[in-house]
């Protein structure tokens, strides 16, 4: 595997690691507001980056989603805003499942907004259950002029400030176990309603909230694919996602990083600088550590997606759960060797309590846990029932 960056995949690092640069100077007064850097990102989106992956035919700039990864790393490695990525990261699914899964008709009705900026959503979530998708309760229910959607999502996020995006559902009629389908919705339409935006701990320049359907109109170009095939569009969709957590997570440590090495080179313990002393190299190198290990994991996930490998989603999961867990350790390194500073209402403190959220959004810890093993079983048990065949071949 070749993770190096090409001439112009490195250009794009650059491009947008400046405009990542604009979001870390607003991103402390949007985090106090609760409130989403709307100029940095039309600047992002007038810049062409979701044009990156998009075929010239279409609007785009005939590049691949690595190239798009790469202008994704390029903005958190400046950012300092955990926020303003995850909404990246919901925009970019609205993007590749109209791309990759969308007819002529959705794209001719929905790509170029999505390339333009206009915010999406990718709705997962329910009172019921986060990543538990069996237990969705959103349905789209005949009628006598067709298909109504009714139910909630909730946490959604983007929700306050999208346009549109994928709602996972069922459409019970198709029968129990193959009924799970995606949607793709205006948000202003006739039957949406959003709920209160949420005050939460962190991640607070990423508004979330609720999105009820009361009788939404489900009409044939609101259907991702054909109806009952969500579970395999949702699952490819979910695990690039998870994919990109991980460039997210080495941004954002590169950034604490060189705020930790002026520190420990700067203040001083008993006539010694901090950076002499062991423990704080422990500290260091730990975190350096992480960000290596989070950007590979990223671009590992996308190779093997493209690829199709058979390991890919498991790949994607363990890249999505050490993002999570490693920003959280780094960002308790980057408060501890600032001491009481790092404990102040301030930019520092800010990416600890956003690194607590990067453990749970896009699937809890936990739940990329309970994903890596039952994907362990299942080729465990694949194996097992190709062993004989492969016997009876050699024999």
């Amino acid at each position: 595997m070749n993770f190096e960056f090409s001439e112009y995949q490195k250009d794009l690092f650059t491009r947008y690691a400046e405009i990542g640069q604009q979001a870390a100077a607003n991103a402390q007064q949007h985090d106090a507001d609760g409130s989403f850097d709307r100029a940095t990102w039309d600047r992002m989106s007038r810049e062409g980056l979701w044009r990156i992956p998009v075929p010239r035919a279409l609007g785009g700039l005939g590049g691949s989603w690595t190239d798009c990864a790469a202008a994704m790393e390029g903005v958190a490695s400046t950012a300092e805003d955990l926020g303003f990525l995850v909404t990246m990261l919901g925009h970019v699914g609205s993007l590749r499942i109209i791309l990759e899964e969308g007819s002529p008709e959705q794209k001719a009705r929905w790509l170029e907004t999505i390339m333009q900026g206009h915010v999406g959503v990718t709705a997962m979530t329910e009172a019921s259950g986060g990543s538990d998708l069996a237990r969705m309760s959103v349905s789209a229910l005949p009628t006598e002029d067709g298909l109504r959607l009714h139910g909630e999502k909730v946490h959604i996020t983007n929700a306050p400030i999208a346009s549109h995006g994928m709602i996972a559902g069922r459409i019970p009629s198709l029968g129990e176990k193959r009924d799970i389908t995606l949607f793709f919705v205006d948000l202003d339409a006739d039957g949406i309603r959003l709920g209160a935006t949420e005050d939460n701990l962190g991640i607070r320049t990423s508004p979330t909230a609720n999105i009820a359907f009361d009788g939404a109109r489900i009409d044939p170009i609101n259907i991702i694919g054909e109806p009952g095939d969500g579970l395999r569009i949702l699952y490819r969709i979910i695990s690039f996602e998870r994919a990109l957590y991980g460039i997210m997570a080495s941004g954002l440590i590169e950034n604490m990083l060189e705020k930790s090495m002026q520190r420990v080179e700067s203040r001083q313990a008993f006539r010694r600088p901090l950076a002499d002393y062991q423990y704080v190299q422990g500290r260091m190198s730990d975190m350096k550590i992480a960000s290596v290990v989070c950007r590979l994991m990223t671009y590992a996930g996308l190779e093997k997606l493209a690829a199709n490998t058979d390991d890919a989603s498991i790949v994607c999961s363990v890249g999505k759960f050490l993002a999570g867990e490693k920003l959280l350790e780094a960002a308790e390194h980057l408060v501890q060797l600032h001491g009481h500073l790092g404990f102040m209402n301030n930019h520092l403190s800010r990416q600890l309590r956003d690194a607590v959220g990067m453990r749970i959004a896009g699937g809890t810890s936990d739940i990329q846990r309970i994903n890596i093993f039952n994907q362990m079983r299942h080729q465990h048990h694949l194996n097992a029932n190709a062993a004989p065949v492969h016997m009876a071949a050699a024999e």
